[in-house]
């Protein structure tokens, strides 16, 4: 028995063979098809239907949308053109930093070139003592009011 049920149910697990030759199954037409091949439809006029999603959104709230997407590009637009800006101004700021940093460099090159030619230390010494130059104080100093933008002349020397 143990036997016969085996086989039985290995010949219902693969019941569409039976020997060398395999069942066929479903040999009777469908009626279905033939039918609606046969059948002839009228053309009916369709009414366009709106998508669930835009069928409850009014005039009123579409419009309030789009012009939250437009000012939402705007405001997109606006950000990016301040960060070019930004970006712009700090590379013009970099490149003049490194503009002053080369002039504080030629300035300094050209300040110890001239203190190199002329020792100021000697300049000073022959004024004091060759020729008896002092800095002056403040009841020394004299102040003179030109009427003209010009220049003035000295015809004597000015008394001690």
């Amino acid at each position: 028995m143990g036997a016969r049920k085996r086989r039985q149910s290995f010949n219902n697990r693969t019941s569409y063979i039976n020997g060398n030759a395999a069942l066929k199954y479903n040999n009777a037409p469908d009626i279905r098809r033939e039918r609606e091949q046969y059948e002839v439809t009228s053309p009916k006029p369709r009414q366009r239907r709106r998508p669930r999603e835009l069928q409850s959104l009014s005039l009123g709230s579409l419009f309030m949308l789009t012009v939250a997407i437009v000012a939402t590009l705007y405001i997109c637009v606006e950000y990016l053109q301040l960060q070019y800006k930004a970006n712009h101004m700090e590379k013009t700021i970099i490149s003049m930093e490194e503009t002053l940093s080369d002039m504080k460099d030629i300035n300094k090159a050209t300040y110890d070139s001239i203190n190199l030619v002329y020792d100021l230390d000697y300049v000073y010494r022959v004024a004091v003592e060759e020729y008896g130059m002092v800095y002056p104080n403040n009841n020394t100093v004299i102040t003179y009011n030109s009427n003209s933008a010009g220049y003035v002349r000295q015809y004597r020397d000015i008394p001690e």
